[in-house]
């Protein structure tokens, strides 16, 4: 499957080719009517929401601040957030109801490495919550991260598509080195890789789309990730810049 990301880079939908697969954008940049025109060369289209995080460049940072927890240590302006917290999980419902009605078909959900940052019972559960919200307005729900939730969740036997229909992994074959500029990437240590494919075989098992975000100008490299993605049935984006 054709696999697009796009958020700090704004693509043009007059020229965009006619495809299929699925595309994230960043719902803020768009029109509804431009999101159309996407839809109607042939792609899925997905608008980013973060749920574990939030920003302060965000128009919903006054209201929602008191709820964040520490800063990421690659984005300065950019904190982790209380997702327990039952205003910041109205909130992102709200928002995902204006993001479909501006015509995507579904959410590319955020930074769900909350979890891992603070893990607990109550809040594998509220983000469980969460994802059951996002699942009952119907459309395509994505989260990137979140490894360790998912491998919980399985451990606990949930079935995972009862609360998503995909799933991305970054850096699962590469490694961001340096964020600075257009980023310095390398190879991922493989007690990682091995944990992320290993955890992507159990959700493709489960009948879950699968998704690899890479980031590499090492042509092997680039072709490894696409030979395993071919082999095993998932789907990859490449991208040679830190930012999207």
């Amino acid at each position: 499957m054709n696999y697009k990301v796009y958020l700090s880079t704004r693509i043009n939908p007059a020229r965009l080719d006619k495809g299929s697969g699925i595309m994230v954008l960043e719902p803020e940049d768009y029109s509804p009517a431009q999101i159309q025109a996407v839809r109607a060369k042939g792609y899925k289209v997905l608008g980013y929401v973060s749920v574990g995080t939030i920003e302060k460049e965000r128009p919903w940072w006054k209201d929602y601040s008191s709820y964040k927890l520490k800063r990421l240590p690659d984005w300065p302006k950019e904190y982790y957030i209380d997702v327990r917290q039952a205003p910041w999980q109205d909130f992102l419902i709200r928002r995902a109801r204006e993001i479909q009605e501006m015509g995507f078909d579904g959410w590319w959900l955020d930074n769900i490495d909350v979890y891992s940052e603070y893990k607990s019972k109550k809040m594998f559960t509220a983000i469980a919550e969460l994802f059951l919200k996002f699942r009952a307005l119907g459309g395509y729900v994505m989260i990137n991260g979140g490894s360790e939730w998912l491998d919980d969740a399985i451990d606990r036997g949930e079935k995972l598509m009862d609360y998503i229909d995909g799933y991305t992994q970054e850096e699962v074959f590469s490694l961001i080195d340096d964020y600075d500029g257009r980023g310095k990437f390398g190879r991922q240590e493989a007690e990682d890789t091995l944990f992320y494919t290993g955890l992507i075989l159990k959700v493709l098992k489960r009948k879950v789309d699968c998704f690899l975000l890479e980031y590499s100008r090492d042509r092997k490299l680039r072709e490894k990730i696409e030979v395993w993605c071919e082999k095993y049935g998932a789907s990859c984006c490449v991208s040679e810049d830190v930012d999207l």
